[in-house]
């Protein structure tokens, strides 16, 4: 596979883990030491990746909620071993903007880092 398709693939992987709440398959996504930035409510975000999963296996998925997946890729930027993706995210009455720096380490993609914000939908 070529670097876009591995990073499209990772995407989705990212898209399907935040819709059913499956933390497994978003562990697998984001590097062991990402930290995430994020603005929700006016309240600033700053976590590792590990607290995170925490508040994600603790909530009611999208999917559970009957919602239906309306995630989708905006832009995507490959420059060597380093990626930037934006997506954007509706779910759980949110409409949520996804930056997202990947990193290619060991022959393998991962999430470093996510810095996010939203719009009440």
């Amino acid at each position: 596979m070529t670097d876009r398709e591995e990073l499209l693939a990772l995407l989705q992987r990212y898209f399907d883990g935040l819709y059913r709440g499956d933390v497994d398959l978003l562990a697998q996504v984001f590097h062991s030491q990402a930290r995430l930035y994020g603005e929700v409510s006016g309240q600033v975000l700053l976590r590792d990746v590990e607290p995170y999963l925490q508040v994600v296996a603790k909530r009611a998925s999208p999917q559970s909620q009957g919602e239906t997946q309306r995630m989708q890729l905006q832009a995507l930027r490959i420059d060597g071993s380093v990626a930037l993706a934006t997506a954007r995210c509706q779910m759980l009455g949110f409409d949520y903007l996804d930056q997202l720096s990947l990193l290619k380490d060991g022959g393998r993609w991962s999430i470093v880092a996510k810095l996010y914000t939203h719009q009440e939908t």
